[in-house]
């Protein structure tokens, strides 16, 4: 009796399988991913914020779905020729899987930054998860709040400067300094700038908190350094 399948076939869906298999898997996860963060970042959306959040979260899927789909065939490739003992055909191909997780990894968080910060701009969650945006973007939002703290009518302005001292963006240490210097600034802005400043800790950082607690003078300074006690935070 013939083999209906011929056996070139059968080869090429045996050797397609491992690709078939991954691929389903990363399209699956950030299929799944997404429709989590929609419902986890809407809690009650007003207006237009559902629609933002769903073109930011749909523009970050694919970026992420992108990247990793390559990725995955690369490692998958190298796994293959590994199997066949073609060892320097897979140091290749795992060398140039490397070169792309760092490289195209890179662009691609610089890329989801933007949507991030659109994600952050329009979600709706309790008080204490608004941040997660920054923390989900990392160190590559960095730039993109650091500007718009420049802002003072900034929706949100207090957690995006809680947010670049969480992610350690160094850059913003003169931007969030001016604001605790500046007195024409609002009391609450200077003394969440004041209270998570300390968490860069670094010689920059030590040295605007100490000079700013020397030069502490007037009512207006001295209010930004006292907790709700009267005393000095960080004494």
């Amino acid at each position: 009796m013939l083999n209906p399948i011929p056996q070139f076939l059968q080869k090429m869906f045996f050797t397609a399988l491992p690709f078939l298999i991954s691929n389903s898997v990363v399209v699956v996860f950030w299929s799944a991913l997404w429709i989590w963060w929609i419902n986890d970042y809407a809690w009650y959306p007003r207006g237009t914020e559902l629609e933002m959040l769903h073109m930011a979260f749909t523009s970050i899927f694919l970026y992420k779905v992108f990247f990793w789909l390559v990725l995955t065939n690369l490692i998958v490739l190298a796994i293959t020729h590994m199997k066949k003992k073609k060892y320097k055909i897979a140091g290749n191909i795992l060398f140039l899987a490397i070169l792309f997780y760092a490289l195209v990894g890179l662009y691609t968080n610089k890329k989801c930054a933007s949507h991030w910060y659109c994600v952050f701009l329009n979600q709706s969650v309790p008080e204490e998860s608004i941040t997660r945006p920054i923390l989900e973007a990392g160190y590559s939002i960095g730039p993109i709040l650091t500007e718009a703290i420049m802002d003072k009518d900034l929706k949100f302005r207090g957690y995006a400067i809680i947010g670049l001292t969480e992610i350690k963006y160094s850059p913003t240490i003169e931007i969030i300094g001016g604001i605790l210097l500046d007195k024409t600034e609002n009391e609450i802005f200077r003394k969440i700038v004041y209270y998570h400043l300390h968490s860069f800790n670094t010689k920059e950082t030590r040295k605007i908190l100490e000079d700013f607690r020397r030069q502490t003078v007037d009512t207006l300074d001295k209010e930004v350094i006292r907790d709700e006690n009267g005393h000095d935070i960080f004494l």
